[in-house]
Protein backbone atom coordinates (compact mmCIF):
# COMPACT_ATOMS: atom_id res chain seq x y z
CA UNK A 1 0.00 0.00 0.00
CA UNK A 2 2.62 2.34 0.91
CA UNK A 3 4.52 1.98 -2.67
CA UNK A 4 1.42 2.49 -4.70
CA UNK A 5 0.76 5.71 -2.08
CA UNK A 6 4.46 6.86 -2.97
CA UNK A 7 3.91 6.42 -6.77
CA UNK A 8 0.36 8.25 -6.18
CA UNK A 9 2.33 11.02 -4.93
CA UNK A 10 5.32 10.69 -7.95
CA UNK A 11 2.58 10.92 -10.45
CA UNK A 12 1.22 13.92 -9.03
CA UNK A 13 4.68 15.61 -8.27
CA UNK A 14 4.96 14.80 -12.15
CA UNK A 15 1.82 16.17 -13.21
CA UNK A 16 1.96 19.32 -11.41
CA UNK A 17 5.35 20.10 -12.80
CA UNK A 18 3.96 19.95 -16.30
CA UNK A 19 1.49 22.01 -15.83
CA UNK A 20 3.83 25.05 -14.28
CA UNK A 21 5.87 23.95 -17.65
CA UNK A 22 3.19 24.70 -19.85
CA UNK A 23 1.99 27.59 -17.92
CA UNK A 24 5.47 28.57 -18.52
CA UNK A 25 5.05 28.42 -21.89
CA UNK A 26 1.44 30.27 -22.04
CA UNK A 27 3.20 32.89 -20.51
CA UNK A 28 5.82 33.27 -22.91
CA UNK A 29 3.16 32.91 -25.59
CA UNK A 30 0.78 35.89 -23.66
CA UNK A 31 3.87 38.31 -23.40
CA UNK A 32 4.25 38.79 -27.02
CA UNK A 33 1.00 40.23 -27.70
CA UNK A 34 1.32 42.13 -23.95
CA UNK A 35 4.42 43.93 -25.13
CA UNK A 36 3.28 44.45 -28.40
CA UNK A 37 -0.36 46.15 -27.07
CA UNK A 38 1.99 47.85 -24.70
CA UNK A 39 4.51 49.65 -27.29
CA UNK A 40 1.49 50.29 -29.19
CA UNK A 41 -0.34 52.22 -26.55
CA UNK A 42 2.89 54.03 -26.02
CA UNK A 43 4.53 55.05 -29.13
CA UNK A 44 0.17 55.58 -30.45
CA UNK A 45 -0.22 58.06 -28.07
CA UNK A 46 3.18 59.26 -28.81
CA UNK A 47 2.46 59.70 -33.09
CA UNK A 48 -1.21 61.02 -31.91
CA UNK A 49 0.18 63.82 -29.93
CA UNK A 50 2.78 64.55 -32.36
CA UNK A 51 1.04 65.05 -35.25
CA UNK A 52 -1.38 67.39 -33.17
CA UNK A 53 1.36 69.26 -32.81
CA UNK A 54 2.09 68.91 -36.16
CA UNK A 55 -1.33 69.88 -38.05
CA UNK A 56 -1.22 72.78 -35.03
CA UNK A 57 2.20 74.35 -36.03
CA UNK A 58 1.38 73.62 -40.25
CA UNK A 59 -1.87 76.29 -39.22
CA UNK A 60 0.67 78.59 -37.52
CA UNK A 61 3.32 78.24 -40.07
CA UNK A 62 0.39 79.16 -42.48
CA UNK A 63 -1.14 82.00 -41.03
CA UNK A 64 2.76 83.37 -40.57
CA UNK A 65 3.53 83.18 -44.46
CA UNK A 66 0.40 84.49 -44.99
CA UNK A 67 0.93 87.44 -43.42
CA UNK A 68 4.47 88.04 -44.07
CA UNK A 69 3.75 87.22 -47.91
CA UNK A 70 7.22 86.72 -49.64
CA UNK A 71 7.36 83.87 -51.52
CA UNK A 72 10.84 83.43 -51.26
CA UNK A 73 11.20 83.23 -47.69
CA UNK A 74 7.71 81.49 -47.13
CA UNK A 75 9.56 77.58 -46.79
CA UNK A 76 12.15 78.44 -44.35
CA UNK A 77 9.82 80.87 -41.98
CA UNK A 78 6.85 77.73 -42.02
CA UNK A 79 10.16 74.90 -41.38
CA UNK A 80 10.96 77.04 -38.53
CA UNK A 81 7.53 76.77 -37.19
CA UNK A 82 7.22 73.24 -36.93
CA UNK A 83 10.61 72.66 -36.35
CA UNK A 84 10.11 74.59 -32.97
CA UNK A 85 6.72 72.66 -32.31
CA UNK A 86 7.07 69.31 -32.97
CA UNK A 87 9.69 67.05 -30.80
CA UNK A 88 11.99 64.29 -31.98
CA UNK A 89 12.25 65.08 -35.80
CA UNK A 90 14.53 63.22 -38.11
CA UNK A 91 14.05 65.09 -40.74
CA UNK A 92 11.33 67.63 -42.34
CA UNK A 93 9.90 67.48 -45.57
CA UNK A 94 8.03 70.76 -46.28
CA UNK A 95 6.22 73.31 -48.98
CA UNK A 96 4.90 76.32 -48.96
CA UNK A 97 2.68 76.83 -51.94
CA UNK A 98 1.52 80.74 -52.96
CA UNK A 99 -1.37 81.32 -55.03
CA UNK A 100 -3.01 85.25 -55.81
CA UNK A 101 -6.49 85.58 -56.83
CA UNK A 102 -6.98 88.42 -58.55
CA UNK A 103 -10.73 90.67 -57.96
CA UNK A 104 -13.01 90.02 -60.53
CA UNK A 105 -15.95 92.53 -59.97
CA UNK A 106 -18.34 91.02 -62.44
CA UNK A 107 -18.44 87.77 -60.73
CA UNK A 108 -18.07 89.64 -56.95
CA UNK A 109 -14.51 87.34 -56.29
CA UNK A 110 -12.83 89.30 -53.76
CA UNK A 111 -8.86 89.08 -54.32
CA UNK A 112 -6.63 87.48 -52.17
CA UNK A 113 -3.47 85.58 -51.25
CA UNK A 114 -3.39 81.82 -50.26
CA UNK A 115 -0.74 80.15 -48.73
CA UNK A 116 -0.77 76.14 -48.33
CA UNK A 117 1.88 74.29 -46.15
CA UNK A 118 1.95 70.92 -46.37
CA UNK A 119 4.15 69.38 -43.96
CA UNK A 120 5.56 65.69 -43.25
CA UNK A 121 8.16 65.03 -40.48
CA UNK A 122 10.14 61.43 -39.72
CA UNK A 123 10.47 60.12 -36.42
CA UNK A 124 12.61 57.40 -35.18
CA UNK A 125 10.57 55.21 -32.89
CA UNK A 126 10.85 54.39 -29.53
CA UNK A 127 9.86 50.53 -29.29
CA UNK A 128 10.85 48.98 -33.00
CA UNK A 129 11.00 45.27 -33.15
CA UNK A 130 10.94 42.22 -35.72
CA UNK A 131 9.78 40.01 -33.03
CA UNK A 132 6.91 42.03 -31.42
CA UNK A 133 4.37 43.80 -33.00
CA UNK A 134 5.57 47.40 -33.09
CA UNK A 135 5.68 50.41 -35.36
CA UNK A 136 8.09 50.65 -37.76
CA UNK A 137 11.76 51.58 -37.19
CA UNK A 138 10.87 55.43 -38.61
CA UNK A 139 7.25 56.20 -38.81
CA UNK A 140 5.91 59.60 -41.28
CA UNK A 141 3.12 62.20 -39.88
CA UNK A 142 1.82 64.17 -42.17
CA UNK A 143 -0.03 67.42 -41.67
CA UNK A 144 -1.61 70.67 -44.09
CA UNK A 145 -3.46 74.02 -43.66
CA UNK A 146 -4.40 76.63 -45.35
CA UNK A 147 -4.91 80.67 -44.88
CA UNK A 148 -5.56 83.57 -47.15
CA UNK A 149 -5.39 87.36 -46.47
CA UNK A 150 -7.83 89.31 -48.01
CA UNK A 151 -6.03 92.68 -48.54
CA UNK A 152 -8.17 96.07 -48.00
CA UNK A 153 -7.16 99.00 -49.74
CA UNK A 154 -6.39 101.98 -47.67
CA UNK A 155 -8.57 104.93 -49.87
CA UNK A 156 -8.98 107.11 -46.95
CA UNK A 157 -5.75 107.23 -46.06
CA UNK A 158 -2.92 109.60 -47.38
CA UNK A 159 0.39 109.18 -49.21
CA UNK A 160 4.02 110.18 -49.80
CA UNK A 161 5.16 109.19 -53.34
CA UNK A 162 8.64 109.62 -54.85
CA UNK A 163 8.86 108.94 -58.79
CA UNK A 164 12.37 107.67 -59.11
CA UNK A 165 12.43 109.02 -63.05
CA UNK A 166 14.91 107.92 -66.32
CA UNK A 167 16.16 110.99 -67.95
CA UNK A 168 18.67 109.57 -70.01
CA UNK A 169 19.38 109.67 -73.54
CA UNK A 170 17.22 107.05 -74.90
CA UNK A 171 14.19 108.65 -73.43
CA UNK A 172 14.00 111.48 -76.29
CA UNK A 173 13.08 108.55 -78.43
CA UNK A 174 9.56 107.51 -79.47
CA UNK A 175 8.18 104.76 -78.64
CA UNK A 176 4.11 103.06 -79.42
CA UNK A 177 1.33 103.55 -82.08
CA UNK A 178 1.20 107.13 -81.48
CA UNK A 179 4.82 107.61 -81.67
CA UNK A 180 4.81 110.14 -79.16
CA UNK A 181 8.35 111.24 -77.60
CA UNK A 182 9.27 109.01 -73.95
CA UNK A 183 9.74 111.88 -71.61
CA UNK A 184 7.06 113.73 -72.71
CA UNK A 185 4.91 110.93 -71.48
CA UNK A 186 6.28 110.28 -68.81
CA UNK A 187 6.01 114.08 -68.26
CA UNK A 188 2.10 114.05 -68.86
CA UNK A 189 1.93 110.74 -66.81
CA UNK A 190 3.55 111.85 -63.67
CA UNK A 191 1.26 115.20 -64.03
CA UNK A 192 -1.81 113.08 -64.57
CA UNK A 193 -0.90 111.20 -60.99
CA UNK A 194 0.07 114.01 -59.68
CA UNK A 195 -3.10 115.80 -60.58
CA UNK A 196 -5.21 113.36 -58.59
CA UNK A 197 -3.20 112.60 -55.35
CA UNK A 198 -2.82 116.67 -54.63
CA UNK A 199 -5.10 119.92 -54.37
CA UNK A 200 -5.05 121.39 -57.99
CA UNK A 201 -6.72 124.58 -55.66
CA UNK A 202 -6.09 125.80 -51.97
CA UNK A 203 -8.22 127.99 -50.48
CA UNK A 204 -8.38 129.14 -46.69
CA UNK A 205 -11.74 128.33 -44.72
CA UNK A 206 -13.02 128.46 -41.45
CA UNK A 207 -13.51 125.46 -39.54
CA UNK A 208 -13.91 124.51 -35.93
CA UNK A 209 -12.87 128.03 -34.63
CA UNK A 210 -10.17 128.40 -36.68
CA UNK A 211 -8.77 129.56 -40.81
CA UNK A 212 -7.87 126.07 -42.43
CA UNK A 213 -6.19 125.60 -46.05
CA UNK A 214 -8.71 123.03 -47.72
CA UNK A 215 -8.33 121.80 -50.98
CA UNK A 216 -10.92 124.28 -53.11
CA UNK A 217 -11.98 121.84 -55.75
CA UNK A 218 -14.82 120.88 -57.60
CA UNK A 219 -16.96 117.85 -55.82
CA UNK A 220 -13.79 117.76 -53.43
CA UNK A 221 -15.14 117.85 -49.57
CA UNK A 222 -13.30 120.78 -47.82
CA UNK A 223 -11.38 118.23 -45.08
CA UNK A 224 -8.33 118.97 -46.29
CA UNK A 225 -7.23 115.94 -45.61
CA UNK A 226 -5.85 115.97 -49.58
CA UNK A 227 -3.69 118.33 -48.27
CA UNK A 228 -1.50 115.79 -46.59
CA UNK A 229 -0.80 113.60 -49.54
CA UNK A 230 3.27 114.66 -50.96
CA UNK A 231 5.21 114.18 -54.01
CA UNK A 232 8.58 113.59 -55.04
CA UNK A 233 10.72 113.46 -57.88
CA UNK A 234 13.99 112.17 -58.40
CA UNK A 235 15.22 111.99 -62.35
CA UNK A 236 18.36 110.12 -62.71
CA UNK A 237 20.79 109.46 -65.60
CA UNK A 238 24.41 108.14 -64.85
CA UNK A 239 23.69 110.54 -61.73
CA UNK A 240 21.73 112.42 -60.02
CA UNK A 241 21.68 116.53 -59.47
CA UNK A 242 21.62 119.07 -56.78
CA UNK A 243 21.00 122.61 -57.40
CA UNK A 244 23.36 124.28 -55.21
CA UNK A 245 24.23 128.32 -54.91
CA UNK A 246 24.72 130.31 -58.06
CA UNK A 247 22.25 127.78 -59.74
CA UNK A 248 25.35 125.88 -59.94
CA UNK A 249 23.90 121.87 -60.98
CA UNK A 250 26.62 119.02 -59.24
CA UNK A 251 26.34 115.25 -60.91
CA UNK A 252 25.94 114.03 -57.08
CA UNK A 253 26.25 110.14 -56.25
CA UNK A 254 24.74 108.73 -52.86
CA UNK A 255 28.14 105.80 -53.44
CA UNK A 256 30.85 105.37 -50.51
CA UNK A 257 34.25 104.54 -52.00
CA UNK A 258 37.21 102.48 -51.10
CA UNK A 259 39.78 103.59 -49.08
CA UNK A 260 42.14 100.80 -49.84
CA UNK A 261 41.92 99.79 -53.38
CA UNK A 262 45.11 99.30 -55.19
CA UNK A 263 46.92 100.74 -52.62
CA UNK A 264 49.86 100.74 -54.83
CA UNK A 265 48.60 102.61 -57.80
CA UNK A 266 49.27 106.09 -55.45
CA UNK A 267 49.18 107.20 -52.19
CA UNK A 268 45.49 108.49 -52.32
CA UNK A 269 42.62 106.84 -52.94
CA UNK A 270 39.20 107.84 -54.80
CA UNK A 271 38.31 109.74 -51.82
CA UNK A 272 41.48 112.16 -51.55
CA UNK A 273 40.55 113.17 -55.35
CA UNK A 274 39.08 116.62 -55.76
CA UNK A 275 36.92 115.11 -58.53
CA UNK A 276 35.09 118.55 -59.23
CA UNK A 277 38.83 119.77 -59.71
CA UNK A 278 39.91 117.74 -62.50
CA UNK A 279 36.59 117.58 -64.15
CA UNK A 280 37.98 120.09 -66.67
CA UNK A 281 41.33 118.22 -67.79
CA UNK A 282 40.42 115.99 -70.69
CA UNK A 283 41.35 112.14 -70.18
CA UNK A 284 44.43 111.96 -72.22
CA UNK A 285 45.16 115.08 -70.01
CA UNK A 286 45.31 113.16 -67.11
CA UNK A 287 46.77 109.64 -68.40
CA UNK A 288 50.02 111.72 -70.31
CA UNK A 289 50.48 113.34 -66.53
CA UNK A 290 50.36 109.80 -65.01
CA UNK A 291 53.07 108.95 -67.11
CA UNK A 292 55.28 111.75 -66.55
CA UNK A 293 55.57 114.62 -64.53
CA UNK A 294 56.58 117.15 -66.01
CA UNK A 295 53.28 117.22 -68.21
CA UNK A 296 51.51 117.83 -64.85
CA UNK A 297 50.30 121.09 -64.01
CA UNK A 298 51.91 122.41 -60.74
CA UNK A 299 52.52 121.57 -58.00
CA UNK A 300 53.71 118.29 -60.35
CA UNK A 301 54.78 115.76 -57.97
CA UNK A 302 51.07 115.93 -56.07
CA UNK A 303 49.23 116.09 -59.20
CA UNK A 304 51.13 113.02 -60.74
CA UNK A 305 49.93 111.51 -57.44
CA UNK A 306 46.16 112.47 -57.98
CA UNK A 307 46.67 111.55 -61.99
CA UNK A 308 47.56 107.96 -61.35
CA UNK A 309 44.45 107.14 -59.42
CA UNK A 310 42.12 109.21 -61.79
CA UNK A 311 43.93 107.20 -64.52
CA UNK A 312 42.94 104.02 -63.03
CA UNK A 313 39.22 104.66 -62.83
CA UNK A 314 39.48 105.34 -65.83
CA UNK A 315 41.43 102.03 -67.09
CA UNK A 316 38.06 100.22 -65.19
CA UNK A 317 35.82 101.19 -68.00
CA UNK A 318 35.96 102.19 -70.94
CA UNK A 319 32.73 104.43 -70.53
CA UNK A 320 34.33 107.82 -68.93
CA UNK A 321 32.36 107.74 -65.64
CA UNK A 322 33.08 108.14 -62.22
CA UNK A 323 31.50 105.37 -60.58
CA UNK A 324 33.07 101.93 -61.42
CA UNK A 325 32.13 98.65 -59.48
CA UNK A 326 35.86 98.22 -58.03
CA UNK A 327 35.92 101.28 -56.51
CA UNK A 328 32.48 101.29 -54.87
CA UNK A 329 32.35 100.31 -50.97
CA UNK A 330 28.71 98.59 -51.51
CA UNK A 331 28.31 97.25 -48.02
CA UNK A 332 29.24 100.96 -46.53
CA UNK A 333 27.53 102.23 -49.34
CA UNK A 334 24.05 100.47 -48.19
CA UNK A 335 24.68 100.59 -44.38
CA UNK A 336 24.77 104.50 -44.83
CA UNK A 337 22.87 104.81 -47.57
CA UNK A 338 20.12 107.27 -45.54
CA UNK A 339 23.24 109.79 -45.24
CA UNK A 340 23.19 112.23 -47.91
CA UNK A 341 26.71 112.67 -49.47
CA UNK A 342 26.25 114.44 -52.50
CA UNK A 343 27.74 117.29 -50.71
CA UNK A 344 31.04 115.31 -50.06
CA UNK A 345 34.41 115.72 -52.09
CA UNK A 346 34.02 112.71 -53.69
CA UNK A 347 30.47 112.14 -54.82
CA UNK A 348 29.93 114.90 -56.96
CA UNK A 349 31.67 117.00 -59.49
CA UNK A 350 30.16 120.13 -61.25
CA UNK A 351 28.52 119.37 -64.63
CA UNK A 352 29.69 122.78 -66.49
CA UNK A 353 32.92 122.58 -68.21
CA UNK A 354 33.33 119.30 -67.94
CA UNK A 355 35.81 117.21 -70.17
CA UNK A 356 36.84 114.22 -67.84
CA UNK A 357 33.57 112.29 -67.83
CA UNK A 358 30.60 111.80 -69.67
CA UNK A 359 27.01 110.16 -69.51
CA UNK A 360 26.20 113.14 -67.30
CA UNK A 361 24.01 114.91 -69.56
CA UNK A 362 23.44 118.57 -70.33
CA UNK A 363 26.34 121.05 -69.17
CA UNK A 364 23.25 123.28 -68.42
CA UNK A 365 22.15 123.37 -64.91
CA UNK A 366 18.77 123.33 -65.85
CA UNK A 367 18.35 119.84 -67.43
CA UNK A 368 17.26 118.69 -64.17
CA UNK A 369 16.98 118.58 -60.32
CA UNK A 370 15.15 116.78 -57.35
CA UNK A 371 11.98 118.25 -56.07
CA UNK A 372 11.27 117.68 -52.48
CA UNK A 373 7.85 116.37 -50.84
CA UNK A 374 5.51 118.95 -51.56
CA UNK A 375 1.99 118.96 -50.89
CA UNK A 376 1.84 121.72 -53.94
CA UNK A 377 0.83 121.16 -57.43
CA UNK A 378 2.83 124.24 -58.50
CA UNK A 379 6.10 123.02 -57.21
CA UNK A 380 6.21 120.49 -59.70
CA UNK A 381 6.11 122.62 -62.45
CA UNK A 382 9.34 122.73 -63.61
CA UNK A 383 9.38 119.45 -64.44
CA UNK A 384 7.98 120.58 -67.64
CA UNK A 385 11.20 122.41 -68.76
CA UNK A 386 13.53 119.33 -67.74
CA UNK A 387 14.67 117.52 -70.38
CA UNK A 388 16.88 114.01 -70.75
CA UNK A 389 20.07 113.43 -71.66
CA UNK A 390 23.06 110.96 -70.47
CA UNK A 391 23.64 107.62 -69.08
CA UNK A 392 21.34 104.92 -66.59
CA UNK A 393 22.11 104.63 -63.04
CA UNK A 394 18.69 103.39 -61.29
CA UNK A 395 20.63 102.72 -58.45
CA UNK A 396 21.42 106.38 -57.57
CA UNK A 397 17.85 107.09 -58.69
CA UNK A 398 16.52 104.81 -55.94
CA UNK A 399 19.39 106.48 -53.09
CA UNK A 400 18.44 109.65 -53.39
CA UNK A 401 14.78 109.04 -53.92
CA UNK A 402 14.62 106.70 -50.76
CA UNK A 403 16.28 109.53 -49.04
CA UNK A 404 14.25 112.40 -49.88
CA UNK A 405 10.97 109.94 -49.11
CA UNK A 406 12.48 109.12 -45.91
CA UNK A 407 13.16 113.30 -44.93
CA UNK A 408 9.24 113.28 -44.78
CA UNK A 409 9.33 111.46 -41.51
CA UNK A 410 8.91 114.47 -38.92
CA UNK A 411 10.39 112.64 -36.28
CA UNK A 412 7.81 114.54 -34.48
CA UNK A 413 7.44 114.48 -30.14
CA UNK A 414 3.94 115.35 -31.06
CA UNK A 415 2.58 111.61 -30.95
CA UNK A 416 -0.47 112.63 -33.01
CA UNK A 417 1.50 113.94 -35.72
CA UNK A 418 3.69 111.23 -35.96
CA UNK A 419 1.01 109.07 -35.70
CA UNK A 420 -0.81 110.58 -38.85
CA UNK A 421 2.55 110.31 -40.93
CA UNK A 422 3.51 106.47 -39.72
CA UNK A 423 -0.01 105.62 -41.13
CA UNK A 424 1.25 107.47 -44.60
CA UNK A 425 0.87 104.85 -47.53
CA UNK A 426 5.16 105.67 -48.42
CA UNK A 427 6.23 104.90 -52.14
CA UNK A 428 8.72 105.07 -54.38
CA UNK A 429 8.35 103.85 -58.10
CA UNK A 430 10.66 104.04 -60.46
CA UNK A 431 10.16 104.37 -63.80
CA UNK A 432 13.10 103.63 -66.47
CA UNK A 433 13.17 102.56 -70.46
CA UNK A 434 16.87 100.47 -70.38
CA UNK A 435 18.83 98.74 -68.48
CA UNK A 436 22.17 100.02 -66.69
CA UNK A 437 24.24 102.11 -68.87
CA UNK A 438 27.20 101.35 -68.20
CA UNK A 439 26.02 97.91 -67.00
CA UNK A 440 28.68 98.11 -64.62
CA UNK A 441 26.87 95.67 -62.18
CA UNK A 442 26.53 98.56 -59.41
CA UNK A 443 23.04 97.89 -59.16
CA UNK A 444 22.60 93.92 -58.68
CA UNK A 445 25.81 94.61 -56.01
CA UNK A 446 23.76 96.85 -54.24
CA UNK A 447 20.51 95.08 -54.10
CA UNK A 448 22.13 91.54 -53.21
CA UNK A 449 23.63 93.32 -50.19
CA UNK A 450 20.23 94.66 -49.10
CA UNK A 451 19.46 98.41 -50.18
CA UNK A 452 16.05 97.98 -50.84
CA UNK A 453 15.35 95.97 -47.87
CA UNK A 454 17.23 98.69 -45.57
CA UNK A 455 14.66 100.84 -47.28
CA UNK A 456 11.95 99.17 -46.68
CA UNK A 457 13.40 98.64 -43.07
CA UNK A 458 13.87 102.65 -42.85
CA UNK A 459 10.55 103.79 -43.61
CA UNK A 460 7.88 101.23 -42.35
CA UNK A 461 5.24 100.42 -45.28
CA UNK A 462 7.21 101.54 -47.79
CA UNK A 463 6.17 100.03 -51.00
CA UNK A 464 8.46 100.13 -54.38
CA UNK A 465 7.13 99.72 -57.63
CA UNK A 466 8.97 98.95 -61.11
CA UNK A 467 7.71 100.42 -64.36
CA UNK A 468 9.60 99.38 -67.72
CA UNK A 469 9.07 101.76 -70.39
CA UNK A 470 8.87 100.01 -73.68
CA UNK A 471 11.65 98.51 -71.51
CA UNK A 472 11.34 94.38 -69.88
CA UNK A 473 12.05 95.92 -66.69
CA UNK A 474 10.74 92.40 -65.47
CA UNK A 475 13.90 90.45 -66.74
CA UNK A 476 16.70 92.75 -64.72
CA UNK A 477 17.21 90.91 -62.16
CA UNK A 478 18.11 93.97 -60.16
CA UNK A 479 14.85 95.02 -60.31
CA UNK A 480 13.21 91.54 -59.57
CA UNK A 481 15.36 91.29 -56.13
CA UNK A 482 14.34 94.86 -55.27
CA UNK A 483 10.55 94.64 -54.90
CA UNK A 484 8.54 91.73 -52.85
CA UNK A 485 6.79 90.17 -55.78
CA UNK A 486 8.44 90.93 -59.04
CA UNK A 487 5.52 88.90 -60.91
CA UNK A 488 2.93 92.47 -59.17
CA UNK A 489 5.48 95.07 -58.22
CA UNK A 490 7.47 95.29 -62.23
CA UNK A 491 4.94 96.26 -65.00
CA UNK A 492 5.99 96.62 -67.99
CA UNK A 493 4.16 99.19 -70.22
CA UNK A 494 4.43 100.19 -73.81
CA UNK A 495 2.24 103.32 -74.17
CA UNK A 496 0.75 106.74 -72.63
CA UNK A 497 -2.27 105.58 -71.89
CA UNK A 498 -1.21 101.85 -70.38
CA UNK A 499 1.66 104.09 -68.47
CA UNK A 500 -0.96 106.38 -66.85
CA UNK A 501 -2.86 103.02 -65.97
CA UNK A 502 0.09 101.19 -64.65
CA UNK A 503 1.35 103.56 -62.54
CA UNK A 504 -2.53 103.74 -61.13
CA UNK A 505 -2.62 100.42 -60.43
CA UNK A 506 0.80 99.95 -58.56
CA UNK A 507 -0.41 102.97 -56.46
CA UNK A 508 -3.48 100.92 -55.41
CA UNK A 509 -1.48 97.98 -55.22
CA UNK A 510 1.03 99.75 -52.92
CA UNK A 511 -2.17 101.39 -50.77
CA UNK A 512 -2.61 98.13 -49.45
CA UNK A 513 -3.28 97.19 -45.88
CA UNK A 514 -1.38 93.86 -44.78
CA UNK A 515 -4.94 92.56 -44.83
CA UNK A 516 -7.44 90.05 -42.70
CA UNK A 517 -5.89 86.70 -42.98
CA UNK A 518 -7.97 84.01 -42.00
CA UNK A 519 -7.53 79.67 -41.90
CA UNK A 520 -9.09 77.67 -44.28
Amino acid sequence: MKMQHDRHINRQHLSLQRQQGVAAVWMGLLLVPIMGMTFWAVEGTRYVQETSRLRDSAEAAAIAVTIEDQPDQARGLATKYVENYVRDIKSTNLSADRFHQAEDEGTGVLEYIQYTVNAKTTHDSWFASSFIPSFDQQQDLAGRSLARKYPVYLGDNNIDIVFVSDFSGSMNDRWGSSRHIKIDDLKTAIDAISSKILCTSIKQDYIDGEWKYVCDEPGEDTTGDKLLNRVGFVPFNVRTREIVSGNQARATSQLSYKDNYKTNVSPYSYNDVNWDYWRTYSQNDVIRCADRQSRCSYPKSENQKYAKRIKDVIYQDNYLVADVYNYVDLSTSVSTMFTDKSGLQPDFYSVSGTNLFNAHGSSNSSQFSNIRLSNKLSDLDPINSMWADGGTAAFQGILRGSQVLHDGDPNSSDQEEQQIYNKKIKMLLILSDGQESPNNGILKGLVDRGMCDKAREEIPGLYIGVIGIDFRASQQSGFQDCVVDPNEDIIDVSNLDELIEKIEELIRKGSKTSGITKLY
